[in-house]
């Protein structure tokens, strides 16, 4: 196998990084495979990762005079296991096959370009799945339906404010209170019998919990910072959902602020 330019792969390491990072896994898997992929073709590379930015400092093992360093922004987009999982086994097939860079490039290109499951289907399941957690948790059959409805437009609407950029924490109050409203809704028409149960299962689809894995993980794996910077984020998200639901509870007769 050819050994690249230290820029060239440089250039693609970064890549892999920002796709990586944004699939939503957590960072000790990223450092990993990077450092194989870095090894693999000869070179040895450094990383520290924090929540808005990740530095990389990568050399020639055969001459450390020849390196590169970078700092580059982390983005964040909707957790993708699919896309985590081929990421990694293409960490492994550039160590084990001896992939030239060249392929490694069109292999990720391919990775990116590769479709997501159809946004309707993605919609249908989450509801599906939110209103099944109702019924688990003991909720009545018009509290299950409403709680579909309530995950179908809230789910609905956080993508559109994702669309159009509005702040995270702003689509989390919003969702998660127009998501109570509706069971609340259900529950002024006298339909809904068991309103705790249905008000608590109407926002699970806003629960950031892959995000608290792992944070956990990467505190367990030593990337204090990062983990430490990521619960934090989570706790705020938290909060916002209980903004959310607070402001549902405060104009409605459900009698739990009493």
């Amino acid at each position: 196998m050819e050994k690249p330019s230290i820029q060239n792969l440089t250039n693609f390491l970064i890549e892999y990084i920002s796709v990586f990072l944004s699939a939503g896994t957590y960072t000790a898997r990223v450092a990993k495979c990077v450092g194989r992929i870095a090894n693999a073709y000869g070179y040895e590379i450094n990383m520290n990762f924090f929540f808005h930015h990740t530095t990389l400092n990568i050399f020639d093992k055969d001459d450390n005079s020849i390196q590169r360093t970078y700092i580059i922004p982390n983005k964040h987009n909707h957790i993708n296991f699919k896309l985590i999982l081929a990421l990694s086994a293409l960490s492994w097939q550039i160590h084990d096959h001896k992939y030239n860079l060249e392929e490694a490039k069109f292999s990720l290109l391919k990775l990116k370009q590769s479709k997501r499951n159809p946004f309707l289907a993605n919609l249908f399941l989450v509801s599906v799945a939110n209103s099944a957690f109702c019924k688990l948790f003991g909720g009545d059959f018009y509290g299950c339906l409403f709680v579909f409805l309530a995950t179908l437009v809230g789910f609905s609407l956080r993508v559109l404010l994702t669309r159009i950029k509005i702040d995270l924490r702003i689509q989390y109050i919003i969702c998660s209170f127009l998501s109570s409203f509706i069971v609340f809704f259900g529950v002024d028409l006298k339909l809904v019998q068991e309103a705790n149960v249905a008000l608590g299962s109407s926002i699970l689809y806003l629960i950031p919990g892959v995000y608290f894995i792992n944070s956990v993980i990467d505190i367990l794996k030593d990337h204090i910072l990062m983990g430490l910077s990521r619960i934090i984020s989570v706790a705020i998200l938290v909060c916002c959902i209980a903004i959310g639901i607070y402001t549902t509870l405060s104009i409605s007769d459900f009698g739990i602020l009493r």
